[in-house]
């Protein structure tokens, strides 16, 4: 798969016109509903015989313009994405450094100085795809006037469940409240954070649960804190490819102080190898229980089998996605 940088006001001047069919979207998790835009345009791609193209953000064009600091963490971090679009056979991805000087372009600008210099034949897009100045609100239903038949436009209708339409903003509000089993079955895969196991304050150990602390790599939502069920995957090292059951706890140690930061620890079941230093994929199957504060060292021990026990019937019940 190929990856084409581009940063404003530099354009894109494709040497053949009518090569591609493209996918345009921020594509936020790539969950279900973008994954439907995408197929769809796998599906004329083969059809026509032409190549599979994608023209996506490095950055959330929403955290510009909203106040939510949580925007600029994504569900998905940008080398799993593109790692996600390759799977999918997308041939060429064309990657905007999103700012607001690009923003801020009329939708006839941008479509004249991007799309329309891309080599597409057909853009496909979701039905409420927007584009060009904020200001403007252009959407699909004015594309064709601007597009002025330079290439065809195919709107993908809404993907929705019973509980409405499936959305990267429905999908964060879920994963922040800790419904990672809901927000998984939006996304069409297992909920996956990234990072590098660290070196904590150990108190895991003296308690007869040795944890694995990930720091993650790129950044990324995180669920709430809680106690969860996870499956991990080790990256790197010695042990590169194992997949083990665990039970992550997202929190600040509160039993052992009020002013502690914010961790993210696994207690992995039956391994005992040395993985600090090494990268891990962390799959959040299911909430267990809220962060809790214990009068004694032995309450939270006793609490810490009944989460194990509970965490092998849930991980049991749910095999991988």
């Amino acid at each position: 798969m190929k990856v084409i940088n581009l940063q404003f006001p530099n354009i894109y001047q494709s040497d053949q016109d009518h090569q591609f069919v493209l996918a345009v979207g921020y594509f936020d998790g790539l969950h279900l509903g973008h994954q439907a835009v995408i197929r769809r345009a796998q599906q004329i791609a083969e059809q026509r015989s032409l190549k599979l193209a994608v023209l996506t953000y490095r950055q959330s064009p929403a955290s510009f313009y909203q106040d939510d600091a949580s925007l600029k963490a994504p569900i998905l971090p940008l080398p799993e994405k593109l790692k996600k679009f390759a799977e999918m056979q997308v041939d060429t991805v064309f990657l905007i450094d999103y700012s607001l000087a690009f923003g801020q372009q009329p939708a006839q600008t941008y479509v004249d100085h991007y799309l329309a210099k891309m080599g597409l034949a057909v853009l496909v897009a979701g039905f409420d795809h927007t584009y060009g100045s904020v200001k403007e609100k252009a959407d699909m239903a004015h594309l064709p006037i601007y597009a002025k038949k330079r290439f065809e436009i195919v709107s993908v209708s809404e993907q929705d469940d019973s509980g409405g339409k499936i959305s990267s903003t429905r999908i964060r509000s879920l994963i922040q409240s800790g419904k990672v089993s809901d927000a998984n079955r939006l996304l069409g895969y297992d909920y996956r954070t990234i990072g590098r196991v660290v070196l904590g304050n150990q108190i895991g150990r003296t308690l007869g649960f040795p944890t694995a602390n990930q720091q993650l790599i790129e950044p990324q939502l995180l669920p709430k804190a809680a106690v969860y069920a996870v499956r991990v995957k080790i990256l790197t090292g010695q042990f590169a490819g194992k997949m083990l059951n665990g039970m992550a706890s997202i929190g600040h140690n509160v039993t052992f102080g009020d002013n502690n930061p914010m961790t993210v620890e696994i207690n992995l079941f039956d391994f005992y190898g040395n993985i600090y230093d090494e990268t891990i994929a962390v799959d959040w199957i299911d909430y267990v229980r809220d962060q809790e504060k214990f009068d004694s060292v032995r309450g939270l021990v006793n609490k810490l089998h009944e989460d194990q026990s509970v965490i092998k019937k849930i991980l049991a019940a749910n095999s991988p996605v």
